[in-house]
């Protein structure tokens, strides 16, 4: 009786551990030494186009770019968070602020595990989505989608290696989020503006045709 207990104990104790080493993982950032410096702006400057979505590195990235982000100043501190989306998925995989000084637009490195993907998955985009925060109030980007008000930007969509971790005889590096580039913040305009701009619009062309 003891034997078979002990025996059902390793089982389940393997099969926690296999539950755990299915998971894919990625480490995720936007600055790698010497392979990419992708940091992220802000609003532009009062005065000047705010509706514009860059997205790539200016002359100081790494690699270097030809993206132009005017005066807009990179991100720095815990008021705006970042985070990492898989595919069309709805929930981050790793939520980080950002880094100040010399290291502002750029954030710290963050190993994130995926629990419904095993490693050895590719094949999907990857995203990053930033956002100011109010302080702490806005903790996900549904939240950032129900008000238009909130600047907020996203890198465009790029791909990654196959998610890391061992999966049965089989071990897969853990990849980096290299492929991100520079983007910046914006400020998406309410969709009740945009209906009332159209609005008018069509009265003042139906006058003209009277």
């Amino acid at each position: 009786m003891k034997k078979t207990l002990v025996l059902a104990a390793v089982l389940l104790g393997s099969a926690a551990v296999s539950s755990v080493l299915a998971q894919g993982q990625v480490r995720w950032g936007n600055n790698f030494t010497g392979v990419t410096r992708a940091p992220i702006f802000g609003l532009a400057p009062a005065g000047t186009p705010q509706d514009r979505r860059i997205s790539g590195n200016n002359s100081a990235g790494l690699p270097a770019g030809t993206a132009d982000y005017g005066a807009a100043a990179v991100l720095q501190g815990t008021g705006f968070t970042i985070a990492m989306f898989f595919g069309n998925d709805t929930t981050p995989r790793g939520v980080n602020t950002f880094r100040t000084g010399t290291a502002a637009g750029l954030t710290t490195l963050l190993t994130v595990t995926d629990d419904t993907r095993p490693p050895g998955t590719s094949g999907f985009n990857v995203q990053f989505r930033a956002w100011d925060n109010r302080g702490g109030q806005i903790t996900s980007w549904s939240q950032v989608m129900a008000d238009p008000s909130i600047p907020q930007g996203v890198s465009d969509p790029f791909t990654i290696g196959a998610l890391g971790g061992v999966s049965g005889p089989s071990v897969f590096p853990v990849p980096d989020t290299t492929g991100i580039r520079s983007f910046n913040l914006t400020m998406v305009p309410e969709p009740s503006l945009i209906a009332l701009g159209a609005l008018g619009l069509g009265a003042l062309l139906l006058r003209r045709r009277k």
